[in-house]
């Protein structure tokens, strides 16, 4: 009686469907994962500083409110024009978007690992 050999691979961190764990071991580089961390420092750091993004949005909502809605002035008038900001902030989010899109990509070999339960 012959024995097929079984579409998964038992490993540490969970089982894994074999036939792929075999393509990647010999086509995948795991550096690439790093390489991705290291490139999402600059977001983490605009994340979590004072004046980030978070601060910049908030900013922006407020001067929104002051021209759009006729709300009072909340920022000091001068310093930056409403669509200047609104402009900047854009760019920056949709170069994170790229970013972040790179990133998915560099790891999604790792989740076509899921094994075929249905055998």
């Amino acid at each position: 009686m012959k024995i097929p050999r079984p579409a998964f691979a038992v490993t540490p961190y969970g089982d894994v469907d074999a036939a792929a764990l075999a393509t990647l071991r010999a086509e995948f580089d795991a550096g690439e994962l790093l390489k991705q961390a290291t490139a999402l420092e600059p977001l983490s750091t605009r994340l979590a500083t004072r004046d980030g993004v978070r601060d910049d949005l908030l900013r922006l909502h407020r001067m929104a409110c002051t021209v759009i809605n006729g709300a009072p002035l909340s920022e000091p008038a001068g310093s930056d024009d409403l669509w200047e900001l609104a402009r900047d902030l854009c760019d920056e989010l949709d170069d994170w978007a790229e970013r972040l899109h790179g990133v998915a990509a560099a790891m999604r070999p790792l989740a076509c690992l899921q094994p075929d339960n249905e055998s």
